[in-house]
């Protein structure tokens, strides 16, 4: 066998160890905008935002019930103009 006068394993450089490097960023690029546009349209700072209120389930089910009442009482009655009964 002949012996070869370079190493086994070559050399790693120190900056193919750190992984991929940052690319220098332009100052005048919009790094730190994404945060001002995203909360430019808020009213109120978090800490006095206005909690929306929900309704409750009862209340819930009573607009729900009331909305399939009058629907039914249009519809019965457009019915009644269509085919009127002899």
């Amino acid at each position: 066998m002949a012996s070869t006068s370079s190493k086994a394993s070559p050399e790693v450089s120190k900056d193919k160890l750190k992984g991929p490097q940052k690319k220098n960023r332009d100052p005048k690029s919009n790094q730190g905008k994404r945060k001002v546009q995203a909360n430019w349209h808020r009213p109120y700072p978090q800490g006095y935002r206005i909690p929306k209120s929900k309704p409750s389930a009862g209340q819930s089910v009573f607009n729900i019930a009331r909305t399939l009442k009058e629907f039914t009482a249009k519809e019965q009655e457009r019915m009644n103009r269509n085919f009127p009964l002899k």
